[in-house]
């Protein structure tokens, strides 16, 4: 019985991460999911997030992702996404509010529906780089290593 898969995040630039791990937990656009060993087979797309590795009780992560596309297959998991912030403590939070106050000023014009979309998209990135540096800082409140 597997009690652990392989997990492979890979961005344009090179790759990520690749271990064996025991559970991630990661933002779909159909909600939270648990991905665990022997997990179904799945493609969907991840909004941007955070993602919670499991490796073993004293090498846990935490990793900023855009969105990007998740693939579960044969007890392999692999993310594919155009960047990533690997360190989340390297994240200036009041510039991230700064720019969040800013998206929010130009969303409440009147501006035609590409700008609208484009402007959403970059609102929920802002929001969750912004959850990713609340995550750490609890992560580190409860001693935890990620």
């Amino acid at each position: 019985m597997y009690t652990s898969f392989q997990l492979t995040i890979i961005s344009i630039e090179n790759l990520i991460f690749s271990d064996m791990v025991y559970k991630i937990i990661i933002n779909s656009i159909d909600g939270e999911l648990t991905i665990l060993a022997r997990h179904a087979p799945l493609i969907t797309i991840t909004k941007p997030g955070i993602i919670y590795i499991d490796s073993n009780k004293f090498n846990n992560k935490c990793i900023y992702l855009p969105e990007s596309i998740l693939e579960v297959q044969s007890n392999n998991v692999s993310i594919i996404a155009d960047s990533i912030i690997n360190n989340v403590n390297n994240l200036n939070e009041k510039e991230i509010i700064k720019n969040k106050i800013k998206i929010e000023s130009l969303l409440k014009k009147r501006t035609n529906i590409n700008q609208q979309i484009k402007l959403s998209l970059e609102l929920a990135k802002t929001l969750a780089k912004l959850q990713a540096i609340k995550a750490s800082k609890l992560f580190k409140l409860n001693n935890k290593t990620y």
